[in-house]
């Protein structure tokens, strides 16, 4: 949902993965953010990024579902494999920005911008989602 409402206010016909990381950039309870934010130091130097690549605004403001691009439902699909990768049996914010990194065409694989080289971030992500098990009890 907070990808929808991210390719609306960009008046964009389809999402994409930069609507999708912009938001995993509004789910700030996430893993997803904790670790870009730790990653690269700051939650609005993701967002000048993910604006630098977007496309052009479209003309008007859709109403309604706004369905996935291609590119984002790859990540999707990349999200679901990450998640089984780790033997989880749920797909979260961690498991998309993984997907994201796995997917091509995506601003968060494919950023020339030395902050958001995330190629690392496996382990990242592994670590925080087992701190964050463990101070849940499970």
């Amino acid at each position: 949902m907070l990808a929808q409402e991210a390719a609306r206010t960009h008046q964009h016909e389809l999402i994409g993965t930069e609507h999708l990381l912009l938001g995993l950039l509004s789910e700030p309870r996430g893993v997803a953010y904790e670790v870009l934010v730790a990653h690269t130091g700051s939650e609005e130097d993701i967002r000048d990024v993910v604006d630098d690549a977007m496309p052009p605004a479209g003309e008007t403001t859709l109403q309604g579902h706004i369905a996935f691009g291609a590119d984002s439902s790859v990540a999707i699909e990349q999200a679901l494999r990450a998640s089984s990768d780790l033997g989880h049996d749920w797909v979260g914010t961690e498991h998309l920005l993984l997907g994201l990194i796995r997917t091509a065409d995506s601003p968060a694989a494919d950023s020339d911008e030395p902050r958001l080289h995330l190629e690392g971030l496996h382990d990242t992500v592994a670590t925080a989602v087992t701190e964050r098990l463990a101070t849940l009890g499970r």
